[in-house]
């Protein structure tokens, strides 16, 4: 038998006073500093009056939210989740009182209770929370490289992880191809990996990596490297990547000269002339720098690049790094040694020279955790001797990071899904401006703008689904709620955030919105001696012939109710549910599998399983979703 597809879904029959408080069916995992959606609704209130709905810590009691004579209560919360915990206020008359949960925190973690009174009934449920402390973040330069050929280059590629990446691999990735630079697997450089072209020609800076410098240098630039090349990283469950591209390979000056003194020596004394008269007046050597500015999020890293064009002597050599507006001495090398001691105490464990590098003529600076004065411009001037020196001026230009989710968001059809978006420091509302779009289309899902929300330039499909969170657009939090997700919210959604001259984005996906899960994920609460049914069915009808559905209760060795071939088969049902259990089989063919349990008595009470097979002509499909089940309380017999 092959089995292609598998889904289960399990109920839990419980009898019960009162009515049932749903919540989200596992843990809610979120990342530190992000949001998370607290589920508690009801699926029917009779009335607002006397309606109590306390949100607190299951252990320590502590009250995060409560609701109550009509109105939310933020003055008795708890101080640590003041401005951070949020009801939404609209919703609470539909019988929706999640939570939203701002800025999470490593303390968040744990379990919530949310407890519901309304007259004489009441309910609850209970919401953990696990905190992802997981973190990758790889930069590297935004601006193209030109280099002349028959130089080297080095390709910047900084890597911030909670732990040591497994895999860092350099790949040119332009024309439809992905041709392997060179690798780094299991904490060890593999050459031998790289693609011929490259053989000999690339190494990382060794000396660094366990900085999270990834950088590659390229050595005696081809005019076939020219295209655009990828650093991706792996660490633990994570992967990120940064691009490179390089751009403008020509002949180099030397390279030129060549060509001009073998056409002067077939008699051009003319020219020879020219070329010494033009060439005496660049005696010495040349810094080379990047191209243009270099674009760098707060709290990431940079390579500063800077190397000469000619071999120099070791001795006597002494580099220099500092401010370009202050003068301020970022780092230097003399005397053969790094120039700690002098460094600006700003800079001290941020700015690292490659100290092996410099006898290659490579003086570039690495700086990390840029902050927002980091923003500017540098000068790097080397001293060789006596006879020269040169500099150039590298500017740096910080951007917004805008963090979004580590993954895609998976969410049913129908549900409510939080779209992440946020940055790390305060921005003035003055000028912010925040769009998101769906990353295909560029259809616009919401807008902030002027200093309030616009849904009157929404897409119309989006009116009344998708929400921003007004009061913590000031705390930086941009996310946004899409409610009722459809099979056509499936994709990509891009939030962009401009700040004055500032801007940065963040791309989100959600994926997995499918109409082939179970509806139903809830408890069922049903008084001894009546009747219920166990819900299992599909918005969309299957293809193809149904070979057999099985419902099970867990404990029992046999099955409660079997359906196969077409047919009940009660040999093969537990005696305890024979007449009790009933299938309405017409349904079967519009995807209902539920099952009727009547005269419920008390040991009936527990989780309960379906399974649904479907022919194929590769063999059998076996579809299941399983649900946790809650006991919420027992009613008493009938007398």
């Amino acid at each position: 038998m092959h089995i292609s597809t598998v889904h289960f879904l399990s109920t839990l029959l419980m009898i019960a006073d009162g009515f049932t408080v749903k919540g989200p069916s596992g843990p809610l995992v979120v990342p530190l500093g992000g949001s998370v959606l607290l589920p508690c609704s009801v699926d029917s209130l009779s009335s607002l009056k006397d309606l109590e709905v306390k949100w607190r810590r299951s252990y320590s009691q502590t009250l995060i939210h409560l609701y109550q004579d009509g109105d939310i209560r933020p003055e008795v919360q708890h101080e640590d989740y003041s401005g951070r915990a949020h009801f939404f206020t609209d919703d609470i008359m539909v019988g929706n009182f999640s939570l939203l949960l701002v800025n999470v925190t490593a303390e968040d973690e744990g379990q919530y209770t949310c407890k519901v009174h309304s007259g004489q009934e009441s309910g609850e449920t209970v919401v953990e929370i696990k905190v992802a402390s997981e973190r990758l973040i790889v930069s590297g330069s935004n601006t193209s490289l030109s280099v002349y050929v028959g130089e080297d280059v080095t390709l910047n590629c900084s890597v911030d992880s909670h732990i040591p990446p497994e895999e860092v691999s350099w790949k040119k990735t332009d024309k439809d191809e992905h041709i392997l630079v060179l690798l780094y697997l299991n904490e060890e450089v593999h050459p031998e990996a790289s693609d011929e072209q490259y053989t000999d020609r690339v190494e990382f800076f060794s000396d660094e990596i366990h900085r999270g410098n990834f950088s590659l240098r390229l050595k005696r630039v081809r005019t076939e490297d020219k295209g655009v090349y990828m650093c991706q990283v792996f660490a633990g469950q994570l992967s990120d990547n940064a691009t490179v591209t390089l751009q403008q390979l020509g002949f180099s000056g030397l390279h030129i000269m060549v060509l001009i003194l073998c056409i002067a020596a077939c008699g051009s004394a003319v020219i020879i002339c020219c070329l010494i008269y033009c060439t005496s007046q660049n005696k010495g050597f040349t810094v080379k720098g990047p191209s243009g500015p270099l674009v760098v999020p707060l709290g990431g890293s940079v390579l500063l690049p800077c190397s000469v064009d000619s071999l120099l002597s070791v001795k006597d050599l002494e580099v220099e790094w500092k401010r370009s507006d202050s003068q301020t001495l970022i780092h230097l090398y003399e005397d053969g040694d790094n120039g700690e001691v002098v460094q600006n105490e700003d800079y001290r464990d941020r700015a690292h020279f490659y100290t092996e590098d410099l006898k290659h003529e490579n003086f570039s600076l690495l700086l990390k955790n840029l902050r927002k004065e980091d923003e500017g411009n540098y000068t790097c001037k080397v001293y060789s001797g006596t006879v020269f020196s040169r500099f150039f001026h590298s500017n740096l230009v910080q951007r917004l990071q805008v963090k979004g989710p580590s993954g895609p968001l998976v969410v049913p059809l129908g549900g409510s899904v939080l779209l992440p978006c946020s940055v790390d420091s305060l921005l003035s509302l003055k000028d912010l401006e925040v769009h998101w779009k769906r990353s295909d289309s560029q259809t616009l899902i919401h807008l902030y703008q002027d200093g309030d929300i616009r849904p009157e330039v929404q897409n119309e499909d989006y009116h009344d689904r998708a929400h921003f969170f007004t009061e913590d657009i000031k705390h930086g939090n941009f996310s946004l709620l899409l409610k009722n997700v459809r099979q056509e919210d499936e994709g990509q959604y891009t939030c962009t955030v401009h700040s004055g001259q500032e801007s940065g984005e963040t791309v989100v996906e959600i994926k997995d919105v499918d109409y082939f899960t179970a509806v139903y994920s809830c408890d069922l609460v049903v008084p001894l001696g009546g009747s219920v049914l166990l819900p299992w069915f599909k918005k969309k009808p299957f293809e193809g012939e149904i070979k057999k559905v099985e419902w099970r209760k867990s404990g029992l060795q046999k099955p409660v109710f079997v359906y196969e071939d077409g047919d009940i088969r009660p040999k093969v049902q537990h005696e305890d549910y024979h007449d009790r259990a009933h299938f309405i089989s017409d349904d079967i063919k519009h995807g209902n599998f539920s099952l009727l349990l009547k005269n419920v008595r008390q040991e009936d009470e527990g989780q309960y399983t379906c399974e649904v097979y479907r022919g194929q002509e590769s063999g059998v499909l076996s579809l299941s979703t399983k649900l946790e089940p809650r006991l919420l309380g027992k009613s008493t017999d009938k007398s």
